[in-house]
């Protein structure tokens, strides 16, 4: 592993300028902001849907295999859409492309939120139902500490999801259209297009760096802290 590792380094070195090394850690701080910001709306969105859905089992089961198809639908295809629709209205790709990235992976918060409610158990259902919790109250002391590792990893899923996504989101073409949103996905797409290995390798290595300091600093410790503290069963 470390003679891989220092490899990789001396090939980069011989083949790169500290510029190239910059740029590609710029571009990765752009893309982290991207996809720490879709978490954030995509979980203000599907964990209250996936909760609503988790708590009514009709409903669980029907969605359930929904889900898992549109987890599994190749988020790729819409790509072209939003190319026209950017040059049609003129608008910024720096914005209006950052949401494909998370198009394809979202489906694992809801996934997992939908698990985590079904799973929360029945007598502690009706012990809040008994005790007539209001529903901040309900959502604080019983469905949040009860979804939490579920929620965890599927927003885990989601976020390594998101960065591999970001390579051919953050760079769209349509016919002879190309629409290109900076950051760290775009450079390597924009790399592998000009046939310039060692700037694929080097985003390639930027990238593997932030996912795994992301996982080791943030994902890791919150699901050990979830598994430890808010498991209801």
């Amino acid at each position: 592993m470390i003679l891989a590792v220092l490899a990789i380094a001396r090939y980069l070195f011989l083949h790169l300028n500290l510029s190239d090394l910059m740029t590609a850690v710029g571009d990765g701080f752009l893309t982290f902001a991207r996809v720490a910001i879709l978490i954030v709306v995509a979980s203000l969105i599907w964990v209250p849907i996936g909760v609503w859905i988790g708590l009514r089992p009709a409903w669980s089961r029907r969605v359930q295999a929904l889900v898992q198809f549109l987890a599994a639908f190749p988020a790729n295809v819409i790509f072209p859409f939003a190319v026209m629709g950017i040059v049609a209205w003129r608008l910024n790709p720096n914005i209006w492309l950052s949401p494909l990235i998370i198009l394809g992976t979202q489906w694992y918060i809801l996934f997992n939120v939908v698990a985590g409610a079904s799973a929360l158990p029945n007598d502690l259902k009706e012990a809040a139902g008994i005790f007539h919790l209001r529903a901040w109250q309900r959502w604080r002391d019983f469905i949040l500490p009860g979804i939490m590792p579920y929620y965890v990893t599927g927003a885990l899923t989601a976020s390594g999801g998101s960065w591999n996504a970001s390579v051919v989101a953050e760079s769209v073409s349509w016919g002879h259209t190309t629409e290109v949103a900076k950051g760290l996905g775009s450079f390597i797409a924009e790399a592998t297009a000009a046939g310039n290995i060692p700037k694929v390798a080097l985003g390639a290595t930027v990238m593997s760096i932030f996912v795994i300091a992301l996982n080791r600093s943030l994902w890791r410790p919150l699901f050990n802290y979830a598994e430890k503290n808010f498991r209801l069963t």
